[in-house]
């Protein structure tokens, strides 16, 4: 009986192991620094620059079409303290996963979690304060809205399993709501979902893994 287990799973190692070495198992992960510039659709909001970091998990379904899913975080700490963190999926076609230089687009769909805080005296909060002052001082505020990346960059080949991106440049379409905190609605009238249209940058490492076609 033993025998026959250790035989069973001999035969289930060495299934995986070519099942592995199939196209199925073909990616690739992005590791990087990333810049977001968030532009204001609002008044009430001011355009910010947010620093953070960004990871992908691809899967190549050949040469030239892959599947992304995308992490990324971004913090600012002045005044108008925001961190933000998107997850994205979608598709990315590049020019070649075999080539030196991959040039690549790809269109990401999700959403963004945005969380906010600003101190109560801060020149960004109406007069009178639409909300009491809470016992922190600070007004504080969070919420999960669409998300929408469009972009591409480059990829070039240092070996076989290690390539550096030097940039990646992406349209970033984001809906945040005006915090209530910031809103006097008194002369603006009720927060409402607009569209901020955002830039993102960033630049770092990919690592392949059993990606035939780079041989």
């Amino acid at each position: 009986m033993r025998r026959l287990l250790v035989l069973l799973g001999l035969n289930t190692l060495l299934s995986f192991s070519a099942f592995a070495q199939d196209d199925l198992f073909d990616g690739d992960v992005f590791v990087g620094y990333s810049l977001f510039r968030v532009n204001s659709a609002q008044q009430q909001v001011p355009a910010f620059f947010a620093n953070g970091g960004v990871g992908t998990i691809a899967w190549n379904i050949n040469n030239h079409l892959g599947i992304e899913a995308e992490l990324a975080g971004h913090h600012n700490g002045s005044t108008f303290d925001t961190t933000t963190f998107t997850y994205l999926f979608g598709p990315r076609i590049s020019y070649g996963r075999g080539k030196r230089f991959d040039p690549y687009v790809h269109v990401l769909l999700g959403g963004i979690h945005v969380a906010t805080s600003v101190d109560a005296s801060s020149v960004l909060v109406p007069t009178p304060r639409p909300l009491p002052v809470p016992a922190s001082g600070r007004y504080k505020s969070s919420q999960d809205n669409f998300a929408l990346a469009v972009g591409g960059g480059i990829d070039i080949k240092i070996n076989h399993y290690i390539l550096f991106r030097p940039v990646q440049i992406d349209y970033l379409l984001t809906q945040f709501q005006t915090p209530t905190f910031l809103v006097n609605t008194s002369t603006v009238g009720p927060s409402t979902n607009k569209n901020q249209h955002n830039a993102r940058f960033a630049i770092g490492f990919v690592f392949n893994w059993n990606d035939e076609s780079v041989h």
